[in-house]
């Protein structure tokens, strides 16, 4: 159950933050220095060293002693193990309240930042792409520059859950072409590689879009990879290839093109 000063920290945590940043910046070291006390009692009754039991309790009052006022009332007759732990949790009070009003705020501020996006996304839709881009690729026609007798020149969604989508002859400058249908503004792209074997013959592997004139070099990768993913944008076109320069095959499991 919450203590009295655990709810009115939730309830009110503005004072809550404010007195327990003030506990802490006046007093922080005398309760480290009377934690580290209290627990170097704790080893010696646990180890059971020699004259474990008066050394131990010498500890237990000199952590008592050197939290002072912050201590409050302790009853007389109390276990000397027993009234350390009190002081601590006494003179910690605001600290734990402290934490308790943070962590309120922080969820007041997660969920107030939810309204606002929600809200945002539920008034402009260009505002709700940026933040769940689609994949302007899926569904869409994709072309490539040549086809092994096994695997199709063209279909419909670039992707497969087989290890590949195509596969193209031993040529050079192989491509895949995609048809986004119009232009989109283009913010990212994701390709994934050939999961079964030969990932290196991606490589290199240029992402370009038609300008309406000619093809234009966005992005490039070099290093080896499984799955790349790349911002891009934003970027106009209706019209994205994805280009191995050089002679060699060209074949990958899935790419996506995300965007608005």
């Amino acid at each position: 159950m919450l203590t009295p000063l655990l709810r009115q920290a939730i309830r009110s945590p503005l004072p809550a933050l404010t007195g327990g940043l003030s506990l802490w910046w006046r007093h922080g070291a005398r309760i480290r220095w009377t934690r580290t006390l209290s627990q170097a009692a704790d080893g010696l009754r646990l180890r059971r060293v020699r004259n474990w039991d008066q050394r131990s309790i010498r500890l237990y009052r000199k952590s008592v002693r050197s939290l002072g006022e912050l201590a409050g009332p302790i009853e007389q007759g109390t276990d000397p193990a027993l009234a350390a732990r009190l002081a601590l949790r006494g003179a910690t009070k605001p600290y734990r309240a402290f934490l308790a009003g943070l962590g309120r705020l922080a969820a007041m501020l997660a969920v107030a930042t939810l309204l606002v996006l929600s809200t945002a996304s539920a008034l402009s839709s260009s505002f709700r792409a940026r933040l769940f881009p689609r994949d302007l690729a899926a569904g869409r026609p994709w072309t490539a520059s040549s086809a092994d007798p096994s695997r199709p020149l063209s279909g419909i969604g670039p992707s497969s859950e087989d290890p590949l989508f195509f596969h193209t002859k031993d040529s050079h400058n192989p491509w895949l072409e995609i048809d986004l249908g119009e232009e989109h503004i283009i913010r990212s792209v994701l390709v994934e590689n050939r999961a079964d074997c030969c990932q290196e013959r991606a490589l290199p592997l240029n992402v370009e879009i038609w300008d309406g004139k000619a093809w234009k070099l966005i992005a490039q990768r070099r290093a080896a990879f499984s799955v790349w993913k790349y911002d891009v944008g934003p970027v106009r076109s209706k019209r994205i290839r994805f280009l191995h320069p050089g002679n060699g095959y060209l074949h990958l499991r899935r790419i996506s093109v995300y965007g608005q």
